[in-house]
């Protein structure tokens, strides 16, 4: 199964993200801006203006010129995969990466919602793996922009469980190919007194 991210919703949910990072640097510079006009005599509304508020002004027409479309193309570029054994993340702009993770590998999906994507009614599935700790902060995948996020997160957990569960039915061996319990601890219990008749 393959599922691609909702490019509308997601684009809102950057584009919010990226206007809110632009009114608290405006509020920021409004508040040095006052402090340092009181604080400092010398220094005058037009010339903070003019030495401050010209980089500021320049840095946020750069940043809404340049990173929405490096979103936009990294959102149309963004794929996930779902199949029997491995969940897959396409992703890239330039150079195009896959991460492959295995369900035996994931020990949990955690979803995540933004204020932006509770508002947008979208949702994030980070995949957690036995490598990854979650108090570090670390995830082994992201799959960002899902709509129906309730629906796939219950289907993934029931995947993994299953997945899991055939691992360990798997690992019940018939008597017949593996040695019970009892007969590998008398091997080991005559291996240790080989050993102890040999150093003494």
């Amino acid at each position: 199964m393959e599922l691609k991210p909702d490019l509308g919703l997601l684009m809102r949910r950057e584009i919010y993200t990226f206007l809110t990072i632009t009114a608290v640097i405006v509020i920021c510079t409004f508040i040095i801006q006052a402090l340092v006009v009181i604080l400092d005599p010398e220094v005058t509304n037009d010339e903070f203006v003019k030495y401050v508020w010209s980089w500021v002004a320049g840095f946020l027409i750069a940043g809404w010129v340049v990173v929405p479309w490096f979103q936009y193309l990294w959102i149309i570029n963004l794929k996930y995969s779902v199949d029997s054994e491995r969940l897959v993340i396409h992703k890239g702009i330039l150079f195009k990466k896959s991460v492959s993770i295995p369900y035996s590998a994931i020990t949990d999906f955690t979803l995540a919602r933004s204020l932006y994507e509770r508002w947008l009614d979208i949702g994030t599935l980070l995949v957690q793996t036995a490598g990854q700790g979650a108090q570090a902060g670390g995830h082994e995948g992201r799959l960002e922009g899902l709509v129906e996020f309730e629906a796939l997160h219950t289907e993934l957990r029931t995947k993994i469980k299953g997945y899991q569960g055939n691992l360990r039915g798997a690992d019940k061996t018939p008597s017949d190919v593996m040695e019970s319990d009892d007969v590998v601890l008398m091997s080991i219990l005559e291996e240790v007194k080989k050993i102890n008749r040999k150093l003494t």
